[in-house]
């Protein structure tokens, strides 16, 4: 749950961040829209007049201004400035900040290209000594070019300085849309928080499901062991007693009293092989090497073997079911377990075969779960098993799983 919340909180960082970038992109592309649109109101107003005047003539200014005082007044416009073109320069025949009247200096070509082709163009206000007296307000204002031309013929640009109020913007859409996105991140962490508590209980659920299913196995030998124990074995011992004290042929009873031994012996190495002994971490060595001997394979156990009772109990149980799935279906002559360590931290169960193999994508065969129940069971331990098999070819499985944090199967 603590994982979670933190995921939902860097969730909910990351969509702020991103409505935070939004909203100011569109708070930059709104101002840029506002201030085009009341500079052609304001060059409507002004700029269309003075195309039916010369601006080299004397007398400009206080037409101009007279013209340009509501817009100053009511605030929609913050400075205007009228710059004749002269060469590759401009200088300014009107500002109502009248210090800057007469500079001059040159014009960005690219900027008269679009301007003699209508466009009006909208920048922000730069850092430099001819905005020295915009400077101050330079966040909160944009700039706008119009060009047009004058009653004489000579091209001009009018440009207006337009107030903005971007973090205005900002901070009202920030209101507005941050809250909404903040409860859709947390309301989506709280649904997947349901849903994945949902999940881990199934999960969970299963787990239990696949180590009860190789323990009730187990006990299903056990219970098998305990019947032959008590039935199966003393029947045969008798019988070879009663052929024993039997009055008939002696090369009968020697044949009958050599079957009933055999019988007596096989059936205690399934007592055996039914009934391993409680493996721990300090002993595991042992009994791999009693498991394998049992079922008749070939043991290779490393000297240096070190894994938890838990790793052993699970590793054993799995050795096991693979083992005797190998005897069962392979008809191997020769059948090999390993148990050793592979990375570090990491406990190893190889066994092998020179049985018939088989083809691993096919799936189990109908009754054949073995593999499948010894698959899972690995998973859900943070191991993995890897099958390398193909018809005609025997078989290897190997299953690798932590030394001390395999959870033991119930």
């Amino acid at each position: 749950m603590l994982r979670h919340a933190a995921l939902v909180a860097a969730a909910g960082l990351v969509v702020s961040a991103l409505v935070t970038l939004g909203v100011w992109l569109v708070a930059r592309d709104e101002a840029g829209r506002t201030a085009e649109r009341v500079s052609r109101q304001v060059a409507q107003a002004v700029a269309v007049p003075l195309e039916d005047r010369d601006l080299r003539e004397p007398g400009l200014r206080a037409g101009v201004l007279a013209d340009l005082e509501p817009f100053l007044r009511s605030g929609m416009v913050f400075r205007i400035k009228i710059w004749l073109v002269e060469g590759a320069n401009v200088r300014i025949v009107f500002s109502d900040e009248a210090r800057v009247e007469t500079e001059s200096r040159p014009f960005d070509p690219e900027l008269a290209r679009r301007l003699d082709a209508g466009e009006a163009v909208v920048l922000e206000v730069p850092d430099d000594a001819e905005h020295r007296f915009e400077i101050d307000r330079a966040g909160a204002l944009r700039e706008v070019f119009l060009g047009f031309t004058d009653a004489a013929g000579n091209p001009a640009r009018f440009e207006v300085y337009v107030p903005v109020d971007v973090s205005g913007t900002i901070r009202y859409a920030m209101q507005v849309l941050l809250p909404l996105a903040l409860v859709g991140v947390f309301g989506l962490g709280v649904v997947l928080l349901v849903l994945a508590r949902g999940v881990d209980r199934v999960r969970r659920e299963r787990q239990d499901a696949l180590h009860y299913g190789l323990a009730a196995a187990e006990l299903a030998r056990r219970d098998l062991a305990r019947r032959l124990h008590d039935d199966v074995v003393p029947d045969l011992a008798s019988a070879g007693l009663m052929l024993d004290l039997a009055e008939t042929d002696p090369a009968l009873v020697a044949r009958a009293r050599g079957v009933v031994a055999d019988n007596v012996r096989r059936l205690r190495s399934v007592l055996t092989d039914l009934v391993p002994p409680a493996v721990t971490g300090a002993d595991a060595p042992a009994a791999f090497a009693r498991l394998g001997a049992g079922l008749g394979a070939e043991v290779q156990v490393a000297p240096d073997l070190r894994m938890g009772t838990d790793a052993a109990v699970l590793l054993h149980r799995i050795a096991g079911e693979l083992l005797r799935n190998a005897v069962a279906h392979s008809g191997a002559e020769r059948i090999t377990l390993r148990v050793g360590r592979g990375e570090p931290g990491w406990a190893v169960v190889e066994v092998e075969d020179d049985g018939r193999g088989f083809d691993p994508a096919a799936g189990p065969a109908e009754g054949h779960l073995g593999l499948l129940l010894v698959r899972r069971a690995v998973e859900d331990a943070g191991g993995r098993m890897t099958i390398t098999s193909a018809p005609g070819e025997g078989a290897r499985v190997a299953v690798t799983v932590p030394e001390a944090h395999a959870p033991a199967p119930v």
